[in-house]
C-alpha cells in the first residue's frame, strides 16, 4: 500500500508518516519506483505510535524505544512497561492534584456564601422595600 492509504487506514497524515520514519519510528519502506511501499507492520506500527500518543506519550519518548529497538534487534518490552508505569503514576499525581483542586473550589463556593450570602439577601430585601 501506498503512504496515502496507510494514512488513511491509520486515521493520520502522510507528512505525520514521513516524520516518523525521519525519527526512526518506522523502518524505511521499499520502494516501487519513486513511491514509497508499506505493509501490514506499518500499519501496526503507525497504530502503536498513535496510541502511545494519545495516552500521552510524547514522539521523543517513542523514539527512544525505537532506539533501543534498533540497537537490541528486539522490542525492549521491560522499558516500555517501565515508561508506562512511570506514566501511570504521573496521571495518578496530576488526578490526586485535580481532586484537591475540586475540593479546594469546594471550600471557595462554601466561604463566599457564608460571608456574603447574607449580604445578597440584604440587597434582595433593600429592592423590594
Amino acid at each position: 500500500m501506498y503512504i496515502g492509504q496507510l494514512a488513511a487506514c491509520c486515521n493520520t497524515t502522510p507528512k505525520a508518516i514521513r516524520h516518523y520514519e525521519q525519527l526512526g519510528l518506522l523502518p524505511e519502506p521499499k520502494r516501487l519506483g519513486k513511491y514509497r511501499v508499506y505493509s501490514d507492520l506499518d500499519i501496526r506500527l503507525v497504530k502503536m505510535i498513535r496510541q502511545a500518543q494519545t495516552v500521552g506519550f510524547s514522539l521523543a519518548e517513542i523514539q527512544e524505544l525505537a532506539c533501543i529497538k534498533a540497537q537490541q534487534q528486539r522490542f525492549p518490552l521491560d522499558i516500555a512497561k517501565q515508561l508506562m508505569i512511570e506514566k501511570w503514576q504521573k496521571l495518578e499525581q496530576q488526578k490526586q492534584h485535580l481532586i484537591q483542586l475540586q475540593q479546594d473550589l469546594l471550600d471557595l463556593d462554601q466561604t463566599l456564601t457564608r460571608l456574603y450570602a447574607d449580604e445578597e439577601q440584604q440587597i434582595c430585601a433593600d429592592d423590594l422595600a
